[in-house]
């Protein structure tokens, strides 16, 4: 029974790396592409210029790294946990990623945004109490 619990905190722990990795990588992208010229459409996207810009961009590069190890650590944390407990659990990763936009990247978020967010740390813990 002991050695259960302890498979199932490892496995919670890959998530919460996931989820800080996540958004992480997601406040990574964005100060990156915040050093690019503004996308309108994608043609635009796709042009050579934008993509080697993109892909030369080491904060973009390193946002691409976050997200990429936080999917191989979710596939250890799926092997063991219930994908219908974790992938709503996942939606934490909104959370600190508009937590991390407000204090790193000076976004404003509004109160409709906060109160967004609150029940997005609600429906957690009511996910966790199941």
């Amino acid at each position: 029974m002991r050695e259960v619990k302890r498979v199932n905190m490892f496995a919670f722990g890959l998530l919460i790396i996931c989820i800080v990795f996540g958004a992480l990588g997601q406040i990574s992208m964005k100060s990156g592409m915040n050093q690019m010229d503004k996308i309108d459409g994608i043609k635009e996207l796709f042009s050579l210029g934008t993509v080697v810009g993109i892909m030369k961009n080491q904060y973009v590069m390193l946002g691409l790294l976050l997200y990429s190890l936080s999917a191989f650590l979710w596939l250890g944390a799926l092997s063991t946990l219930d994908v219908s407990f974790m992938y709503p659990l996942l939606s934490l990763a909104y959370v600190v990623t508009a937590g991390m936009a407000y204090l790193y990247l000076g976004e404003s978020i509004s109160l409709f945004r906060w109160a967004g967010i609150f029940m997005v740390i609600v429906g957690c813990m009511l996910i966790t109490k199941s």
